[in-house]
């Protein structure tokens, strides 16, 4: 069993599958509380749908999506206020860094591993990082068979450093 999700995490963690994890409701349902619906949400790995936007619109959110453009190099729309999203795993440490480079608050979904790594430690270790753990595995695959934990990796937009839900 250990050598099976031994396999499974490094045949997921640093390649391109990976990068393929579309989050379902489940996923951002718990997020929802401490979002404020008077301000505009930001999809920035969304292309032509995304169930981020449209689990944020169905409740009530604004949520814009990035319409293709590369959240790395482009420039953002001037009234976006919050960036959420569930971000490539294998570019989770530059999708960190522009979002403290931004300075706008964010939410991103990553996997719990994300905790640890030296970049992102020293990034979190400057600017600070506050984590809302969901209390399951979410299912991103839709086959009923999650494999890894995730938790929201947020900043400036949580009321504590560490919540479970």
């Amino acid at each position: 069993m250990a050598s099976t999700n031994l396999q499974m995490l490094q045949a997921t963690a640093n390649n391109i599958e990976s990068d393929e994890c579309y989050t379902p409701k489940e996923g951002v349902e718990p997020l929802l509380e401490f979002l404020d619906s008077g301000l505009v949400y930001y999809d920035c790995t969304s292309g032509i749908s995304s169930n981020i936007v449209n689990n944020l619109s169905y409740n009530g959110y604004k949520c814009l999506e990035s319409g293709g453009k590369d959240f790395l190099r482009d420039e953002i729309p001037d009234d976006v206020d919050v960036i959420i999203t569930n971000p490539p795993y294998s570019k989770k440490d530059k999708f960190i860094a522009r979002c403290y480079e931004l300075g706008k608050p964010f939410a991103l979904l990553l996997p719990v591993t994300a905790l640890q790594g030296q970049t992102r430690g020293e990034m979190f270790i400057e600017n600070g990082i506050e984590i809302l753990t969901l209390n399951k595995r979410i299912d991103f695959t839709g086959k009923g068979s999650p494999h890894f934990g995730v938790a929201w990796f947020c900043h400036n937009l949580l009321p504590e450093k560490l919540l479970f839900r």
